[in-house]
């Protein structure tokens, strides 16, 4: 009974099997493969039925149950789904592992057969089960052949059309199959050409990695306040990179790429005298290769300022001072010509000098100057303001002219006639005039012009203590510092008014006069004149206040005359720096050969 039911199982299986594959259609390739799978199914069963002829006698030892036996076709498990793979699903079977001990070695052969069978390939496989089926099952073979035969029946033309059709591309296309063939072994050979050609392109194109040389890299400053940096060309780069940083080993950004052939930048906004680091890295094609440049210091270098022109270190010599600027390696003078009008270099000063003397110049004639600085690489920083100073020849004559009580608002016309006619002058200021007339004060000394003190208040150093003299000598001094950057060396008392205590509180030579041309009291521009002209000497000093109007008219013909006569309108000290020269604690009221 069980037997019987097992093979229902089997021809329902087959049956959906066969189903199916009419569902797919003329698919045959499917259903050879359905087929070969309800075959295999047959086979299972022939080892059931063995099984099954063994072990009559004890009806227990099956597990399947033929009332609760469910067939698998109706729960789909063995169905062709339109679009899949047309795989087919066969039910879990686990036969014999109930099975007594003395028969497992039969059951083990066989099942070991089965899956050797399974496991055979293609034809050979299907040629050893078709066989065993026809001696074991002469029956189940001939079912079988009769469902074929039932199918070959309702699809009569099925097969012999495909065979038709087969030989028909056959004849219509005789050389394809040797055209392929052909083609096959073309595009082998083509490939393996191919193969070989990039091999050879591959060693052909490959680049060699140039080392590449390391860049010189250098940093300039320009009067404009930019950092000019300049590199060569290194053979194999093809891209220049520019670093920057504010630290020497650390910090460094990318601050410009430069374009094919480009050896200079300009880095713009940097502060004037800081320092910066620049490093240039290079690269070769596709960045093989990279050569960095040494880390180098650069700066705007800040502009120089003349501090000093003097003419009092020898005759016929101006010496320049100026500040020391940072970074610079030497500094370029000018000298303004005379001619032309145009600043010209003179000399240069290297190191950390912050002097340059002009010498052979001629006596009581006014040079104007400027310097700028320069750094190791060339480059040099913006120029100087101008500052202009008159030569002093020893052996020509030589006059003082000083004005006192001022600074006043005539005090403009006296600097007008001295710029005229290039001489210079020691005014001997009040201080508190001076906040008032600043302008004329810092003007005076920018010339060339020399300030000294006439107390802060006019006083009479005579009447004052120590004490109160130092105070209004010292409250002008500072005045005067403040406005010009000058130390004020010279005292004049007002009145002409001192004692031994003035020395003591004044610190400074008491300079006092040799022509008084008495404008104070006359008030006439005339009489000024006529008194000079009279009385003008080598080495006086003239006396007049610039606070009285006639007095300042007078200015332009009295030096119109004195030049003509062949004086130098010197100060006080420069007239002393050449006759011999001031001492602290003494008085002077003129200065002969």
């Amino acid at each position: 009974m069980r037997k019987i039911i097992l093979r229902k199982v089997v021809c329902l299986t087959a049956a959906a099997v066969i189903s199916n594959t009419f569902y797919a259609g003329n698919y045959m390739q499917v259903a050879a493969r359905q087929i070969s799978s309800a075959k295999q199914a047959a086979v299972s069963l022939q080892y059931a039925d063995q099984t099954v002829e063994t072990h009559q006698s004890d009806d227990s030892l099956y597990h399947p149950d033929p009332d609760n036996l469910k067939d698998t076709t109706e729960s789909g498990d063995m169905s062709i789904k339109p679009g899949s793979d047309h795989s087919v699903t066969q039910p879990k079977q686990d036969y014999g592992k109930t099975l007594p001990n003395a028969d497992e070695g039969n059951v083990e052969k066989n099942t070991d057969n089965s899956e050797k069978e399974q496991n055979s390939d293609g034809l050979e496989k299907e040629q050893n089960t078709e066989d065993s089926e026809k001696e074991q099952n002469p029956g189940d073979s001939e079912k079988e052949q009769n469902a074929d035969d039932a199918q070959k029946e309702q699809n009569p033309d099925d097969s012999e059309k495909e065979q038709n059709a087969e030989d028909s591309e056959k004849e219509q296309n005789p050389d394809d199959s040797e055209k392929e063939q052909n083609q096959d072994e073309s595009e082998n050979d083509s490939d393996i050409e191919d193969s070989q050609l990039d091999t050879d392109s591959d060693n052909s194109e490959k680049p060699k990695i140039t080392k590449l040389k390391k860049p010189v890299l250098k940093a300039s400053s320009k009067p404009d306040g930019t950092i000019k940096l300049s590199w060569n060309q290194v053979k194999g780069a093809a891209e220049y990179i520019l670093l920057c940083s504010t630290k020497k080993d650390s910090g460094f950004h990318r601050i410009y790429a430069a374009k094919n052939g480009e050896c200079v930048y300009k880095d713009q906004g940097r502060v004037p005298g800081k320092v910066y680091y620049y490093q240039l890295a290079v690269f070769s094609k596709g960045r093989a290769s990279r050569a960095d440049s040494k880390k180098i210091p650069g700066r705007s270098l800040e502009k120089a300022k003349l501090t000093q022109i003097s003419n009092v270190s020898g005759s016929r010599k101006l010496v320049l001072h100026w500040n020391t600027v940072k970074g610079a390696d030497s500094y370029e003078i000018l000298r303004k010509n005379a001619v032309t009008g145009k600043y010209q270099p003179i000399g240069t000063a290297k190191g950390a000098a912050t002097s340059y003397t002009d010498s052979e110049r001629d006596g009581g004639t006014f040079y104007s100057y400027k310097v700028y600085a320069k750094d190791a690489n060339g480059g040099r920083g913006n120029y100087s303001q101008a500052m202009s100073q008159m030569a002093i020849d020893k052996d020509k004559k030589m006059i003082a002219l000083t004005y006192d009580d001022g600074p006043s608002a005539y005090t403009p016309i006296v600097l007008d006639a001295l710029a005229k006619y290039g001489g210079h002058a020691t005014f001997f200021v009040v201080g508190t005039s001076v906040p008032r007339y600043a302008d004329s004060v810092r003007r005076a000394a920018a010339m060339g012009c020399e300030i000294g003190n006439h107390t802060f208040d006019h006083s009479n150093l005579k009447n004052l203590s120590i004490g109160q003299a130092q105070s209004v000598i010292n409250r002008t001094n500072q005045l005067v510092k403040e406005l010009t950057g000058a130390e004020v060396r010279l005292l004049r008392p007002p009145y002409g008014s001192y004692n031994t205590a003035t020395f003591a509180a004044a610190g400074m030579p008491v300079i006092m006069w040799s022509i008084d041309t008495l404008d104070w009291k006359t008030r006439s521009a005339s009489a000024t004149i006529q008194c000079i002209q009279q009385k003008a000497y080598d080495g006086a000093i003239v006396l007049m206040h610039d606070l009285h109007h006639p007095t300042v008219l007078a200015a332009d013909k009295i030096m119109s005359y004195l030049k003509s006569a062949g004086y130098q309108l010197v100060t006080v000290s420069e007239l002393a720096a050449y006759r011999g020269g001031l001492q602290n604690h003494a008085s002077y009221s003129q200065f002969r050969k």
